[in-house]
């Protein structure tokens, strides 16, 4: 990182900085379970995961030719969320290198956000849980109040309460999710290869892709010297 540049680091969390898959899986499966449905591994659940729970529950009910039961949706998210709110990190682990990244980062003066399709409220619990709330000057998480990535309201929100603007700022994600917010609100992108996608990362359209977090800080660091 160079002194000046960037003064803000937006992550999304899951398949991010965290692997959550298996407390994801367990929960959406308890769900499915109760209405009599069958399951999905966790392998199918990994490219499931991504627009947040309700979009979650609408690619589950697609994939069993059961999407247009509204009752029967509004049912599984109800019973998912009890579910996945009761254990929502038995299971789920940071990433290799997340927690150094994260140190490194704000050592060096940069202003760190969390900027997630997962519902607000979980977000929050989820990151005290694993110690990493503490990393972090803003938290942006899913509510009524704002249009889910990749629209980029929920991005801009998280930089506006760090007190950074696009151009100052870096997004960190996994997903088409965050690369097409990154590029609404003009903010320079890096994904990692390992997370939730359907689509391979090389070929999402961020600016630099890396296979670990521990490559983050040089990927900023190639991101700053093409701006000069």
């Amino acid at each position: 990182m160079t002194e000046r540049w960037p003064e803000a680091v937006v992550f999304d969390l899951d398949g991010t900085l965290i692997d959550s898959v298996g407390d994801i899986t367990d929960a959406l499966n308890g769900a499915l379970a109760k209405e009599g449905l069958e399951t999905f591994s966790e392998a199918e659940l990994r490219l499931m995961v991504g627009g947040g729970a309700r979009v979650l529950i609408e690619r589950a009910l697609k994939a069993r030719e059961l999407a247009e039961d509204a009752g029967l949706a509004q049912r599984l998210h109800a019973s998912f969320m009890d579910i996945y709110k009761s254990a929502s990190v038995a299971r789920t682990t940071v990433y290799p290198h997340g927690r150094e990244l994260l140190s490194e980062l704000r050592r060096d003066g940069a202003k760190l956000a969390i900027c997630t399709n997962k519902p607000q409220g979980i977000t929050e619990d989820v990151l005290a849980k694993l110690e990493l709330r503490q990393f972090f000057q803003a938290v942006v998480g899913a509510t009524d109040a704002l249009p889910r990535k990749p629209n980029p309201d929920m991005l801009l929100a998280a930089l506006a309460a760090l007190g950074a603007e696009p151009s100052e700022a870096v997004m960190i994600g996994d997903s088409s999710n965050d690369v097409g917010t990154a590029r609404a609100a003009g903010v320079p992108v890096v994904a990692v290869s390992f997370g939730y996608t359907r689509t391979p990362a090389h070929e999402l359209g961020a600016d630099i892709v890396v296979d670990s977090l521990s490559e983050v800080i040089g990927a900023i660091r190639q991101l700053a010297a093409k701006r000069g």
